[in-house]
């Protein structure tokens, strides 16, 4: 009971705090522009003709001006919180310096045969099969080693011929002997020639390379053709791992950087290789560029065509750089809170460059040295995507449809960085969906991260196809895909979709093990 009374207490401060940081806030209208109605910021839908309270929470409503932005935010930049909240709310801050970029891209693929060294073993000549000594797929063979035992008379023939023009001298013996080379003997058969019985009439074909066999087209007592194909072999002492690396993250991958790979059948091993190749064409689907990484694989243990993931070592830059729980995406530009003073925060938009694991560059809007708010800063901004993009209802769209995704760009901005807790919280503040406009149920609360994915792919799906829809009467909604989404579990479906309101490409099936995966639905 103690515990709960806590709770109690530390949400009433919190709420307490986030009413006097809204009493801060401007709502005079600026000039020339006309106040179309007052709108709860918390609550949407509660909407009022003259200033007032919510209905729901109690907070003060803000105006919307025409054109469809909700209060000013050139007026409201400077959020003050009374003495003692930052405590309370647990806000944190960072100081805006140079430091490594450090990013490290995760990819997936497949592990398959180096095919510059995979060959085809064709008839020399016409002749029959009298014997393999290789019948089956899976065969080790090596260079020079016997595969089948033929009877040609075209042999036959071509070693007589031999015996008699090494009598005729040495200009007769050469050509003869280029004649048998050309019917695939080898020397070490040629110069044993003048030593055969008559009864002798098979001759061995004798592998050109070593490798594992991995296809047989013939059978025993076989009549070949000449140039008809008998095997095919493939050398797995050296794999290709091949990946697809995204449009956005090509500038990133260069010939030469290592990548390491694990494979789910070498459980426990981590295999290091060097990028050797990236293809020029990009997959018109995916937007994606093959690259290929050589492996050494000298006891073969790495199984061809089998899944394997790895993670590029990229090069780290020292940037002027915040860490990316700084930033927030209302509407189309990134923004931060800046600390001016002792609970006093600046609301700024930045402009961001590279991506890292922890931190964002920054091109433009902040100074080194300042120091802004990483941690508290969704309370302090108050869901400010949501009243930034506010857009007035048209007959072809009501308000509640609106509120409706809205809420859920919340919760998927929320599995997109990984938080659980957030992704339930935001989960308890969607509205159903008016009118019965999306049928799949939507996740419930969890605590297991990849039960909540789970869950919320197929609902996501259905809300993404409505989107599609809505686009001319809500221009700030986004939808993107990414093609991998069927390997998150088995039996997922590729291409899942899923919503954002403005900001940059945020995948919330793979978090931040694939961030930016996917690519948006322009249609």
């Amino acid at each position: 009971m103690k515990f709960v009374g806590f709770v109690i207490i530390t949400i009433a401060a919190a709420c307490g705090w986030f009413g006097a940081t809204m009493a801060h806030r401007t709502t005079t209208a600026p000039a020339g522009r006309k106040v179309l109605f007052f709108q709860s910021p918390m609550h949407p839908w509660v909407k009022s003709d003259k200033p007032g309270q919510c209905t729901v929470c109690g907070m003060d409503l803000v105006p919307v001006y025409e054109g469809g932005a909700s209060f000013d935010h050139a007026a409201s930049d400077l959020v003050m919180l009374p003495q003692g909240s930052p405590n309370i709310v647990g806000v944190q801050t960072a100081e805006v310096k140079k430091q490594p970029l450090v990013r490290t891209l995760r990819v997936a693929g497949m592990i398959g045969e180096d095919e510059s060294r995979h060959g085809v073993i064709s008839a020399p000549v016409e002749g029959r099969l009298d014997g393999l000594a290789m019948n089956h797929e899976g065969q080790q063979v090596t260079r020079r080693q016997p595969l089948a035992t033929m009877f040609s008379r075209t042999l036959l023939a071509a070693a007589e011929d031999y015996k008699t023009a090494l009598a005729q001298g040495e200009a007769a013996a050469e050509a003869a002997k280029r004649r048998l080379e050309q019917h695939g003997l080898v020397w070490e058969q040629i110069k044993t020639i003048p030593q055969r019985q008559p009864d002798d009439i098979y001759f061995g074909v004798l592998a050109p390379l070593t490798g594992t066999i991995v296809k047989s087209y013939v059978h025993e007592g076989q009549v070949v053709k000449e140039g008809e194909r008998m095997f095919e072999i493939a050398d797995f002492t050296r794999m290709w791992f091949m990946f697809p690396v995204s449009e956005q993250d090509l500038p990133l991958v260069k010939v030469g950087q290592l990548v390491n790979v694990t494979t789910p059948s070498l459980p426990g091993e981590t295999m290091r290789g060097r990028i050797a190749g990236i293809s020029p064409n990009l997959n018109e689907m995916m937007r994606a560029a093959d690259v290929r990484v050589v492996l050494e694989n000298p006891e073969r243990r790495l199984k061809n065509k089998s899944f394997a993931q790895g993670t590029v070592e990229l090069e780290s830059p020292e940037v002027a750089a915040i860490p990316r729980s700084a930033v927030l995406w209302p509407g189309n530009s990134p923004r931060v809170f800046v600390e001016k003073a002792e609970g006093t925060y600046e609301q700024r938009s930045v402009k961001l460059g590279r991506a890292g694991d922890l931190l964002w560059e920054v091109l433009d809007g902040l100074r080194e040295g300042e120091r802004v708010v990483v941690r508290g800063n969704m309370l302090i901004d108050s869901q400010a995507q949501l009243d930034a993009m506010v857009a007035l209802p048209t007959s072809e769209m009501s308000a509640e449809l609106a509120t409706f995704m809205k809420a859920v760009a919340v919760l998927s901005d929320a599995l997109a960085n990984d938080d659980i807790h957030a992704a339930n919280e935001a989960l308890a503040k969607i509205p159903p969906a008016p009118d019965g406009a999306v049928k799949t149920p939507p996740p419930t609360k969890t605590d297991d991260l990849k039960a909540m994915r789970k869950a919320f792919l197929p609902w996501s799906q259905e809300v993404a196809a409505l989107a599609l829809k809505m686009k001319s009467q809500m221009p700030e909604l986004r939808v993107f895909r990414c093609s991998m989404t069927d390997q998150l579990w088995p039996g997922a479906p590729a291409n899942a979709g899923w919503i954002q309101l403005g900001g940059g490409l945020r995948n919330p099936y793979w978090g931040e093990e694939m961030l930016e995966c996917g690519a948006e639905v322009k249609r």
